[in-house]
Parts: structure tokens; C-alpha cells; sequence
């Protein structure tokens, strides 16, 4: 692929929530989909990710209720699952004779983030096919059950669900934290209210220009006084929710061998 094309699929790209039910994703393309998951960088080469392709309906509906139950998932018609995977690696260490520990916060964040970069690449691949996407994250909410449901060893987490399929639409970009917010040279540099409030303002207007027209001054301000950025992610995201997630998720950890 020419350079150019691959950074308009990176420039361009946007979550898919609107799929195309009943036009399969093929065999074929949902390979070439996954090889580029497993041609992804990893650390060492240790390459502890496991992608498993979920297809039996039953699966789906017991997935599809524990991710709360977002209708655009039963539409996405290849679903597949990432999961940080130090099993595979132990076991294969111990079959050629060495058992040894490779457990713990290093090996656990090294898994999250080749298993991460996996995920981009087939993300980036499904766009290059003419498809679209969407991660669901809400999969990590509930490791005990998920682990049931896909049959899971011991240190192995489910990390996301990429759901695939043809979009209906081109899907509209969302709006991000602008360049000198986040890229920095030599050092941090703290965040200014005038930066919260300037892609506030942007995410703002970019949601009201969904409905089709083009919203006057006013309608932004009224819309970002109504609601502010800390105000909606603290909504979101609930002390309350975050905390029980945490207790649920660190005992998992600990039970699957990942955290100690």
C-alpha cells in the first residue's frame, strides 16, 4: 500500500456503529484481518495475545448481554476477542523444559500493550479491506463469566471484543485533543482550563452539526454550560462503578496468576 493511502486510513478513520447485517465479512478478508493482528510488535517477541473469533450464536447473546447489550454488536457480523495471553508462553517455556515465573505488573503491562497494538493493526487492516469497526472495552467489566464463556486458562484476560462488518454510512470523526495538548518536546506540560474548554467546545459543536444544520454560537454555549467536560465524564464513568470494577478486576488478576 503507497504511504499516502495508509495515512488518509489513519487520518480518517472513525468507529462504525451502523454495520451491514446481513453482508459477511469473508473468510478470506477476516484472515488477512487476523495475520496482521499477529504481525504486530511485540516486546521480545513474546507475543502474549490470543484472538478468538467468536461465531457460535449462543456465545454472542451471553457477550452481547454482559457488554450491555449495544444493539450495533448483533449487526457487526465477525466478532473477535483480545486477550492478553501469558498462558501460551508458560506452557511452551515448561513443555521444552523450563518453569520459570514470568508473572507480575511487568509481564501483565507488557501483555496489555502488544495485545493493544494487535488490536490496532487489525483495526487498520479491516479499514484497508473496504470494512469498519468498533472495540468494545466493556468486555473487561465481567473476566470471571467471559472466562467462562470462551473457556479461558489461567493467565489470560479478555481485553476487548473488535466487532467487523460493512458500514452503512461513512461514519463521522469525533473530534480529538489538539496537537499542542498532547504532543510535547523535552518535558510535560500541564493543561490549561482554556484547553479544556476550547475541545470541549469543539466536541460540542461537532455533536450538534449531527443533526444536519449548522448550530449557531448561542446553541454551543448553552450546550457546553449545560453540561461541562468533568461533569459528563464523571457521570460516565461513576466513582461508585469504577471502584466496584477495580475490586472485581484485581481479585480476577490475582486468581488468574496475572498479578500478585
Amino acid at each position: 500500500m503507497e504511504k499516502t493511502n495508509l495515512l488518509n486510513i489513519l487520518l480518517e478513520r472513525a468507529t462504525v456503529r451502523n454495520f451491514e447485517k446481513d453482508e459477511p465479512v469473508s473468510e478470506e478478508d477476516l484472515k488477512k484481518i487476523l495475520v496482521a493482528g499477529i504481525r504486530a510488535p511485540s516486546a521480545g517477541n513474546i507475543q502474549p495475545r490470543t484472538f478468538i473469533v467468536v461465531r457460535d450464536e449462543k456465545e454472542k447473546e451471553q457477550l452481547y448481554e454482559l457488554c450491555g447489550k449495544q444493539a450495533f454488536m448483533k449487526d457487526a457480523p465477525a466478532w473477535i476477542v483480545v486477550c492478553l495471553d501469558l498462558h501460551r508462553h508458560l506452557k511452551a517455556a515448561k513443555l521444552t523444559g523450563v518453569d520459570y515465573d514470568f508473572t507480575g505488573i511487568l509481564p501483565y503491562t507488557l501483555g496489555v500493550l502488544d495485545a493493544s497494538l494487535s488490536l490496532e493493526n487489525m483495526v487498520i487492516a479491516a479499514e484497508a479491506l473496504g470494512l469498519g469497526s468498533v472495540i468494545i472495552g466493556s468486555v473487561i467489566e465481567h473476566p470471571k463469566k467471559v472466562k467462562e464463556i470462551l473457556g479461558l486458562p489461567e493467565h489470560c484476560l479478555a481485553l476487548s471484543i473488535l466487532c467487523i462488518g460493512y458500514p452503512k454510512k461513512k461514519p463521522k470523526r469525533r473530534e480529538k485533543w489538539d496537537y499542542r495538548t498532547v504532543v510535547f518536546e523535552n518535558r510535560y506540560r500541564e493543561i490549561r482550563l482554556k484547553d479544556v474548554q476550547n475541545y470541549w467546545r469543539r466536541l460540542v459543536l461537532n455533536g450538534l452539526k449531527r443533526s444536519g444544520r449548522k448550530p449557531t454560537k448561542e446553541e454551543v454555549e448553552k450546550a457546553c454550560k449545560a453540561r461541562s467536560y468533568g461533569a459528563t465524564y464523571a457521570a460516565h464513568y461513576k466513582e461508585d462503578f469504577i471502584k466496584e470494577t477495580n475490586k472485581k478486576l484485581m481479585e480476577f488478576l490475582s486468581e488468574q496468576s496475572l498479578l500478585k
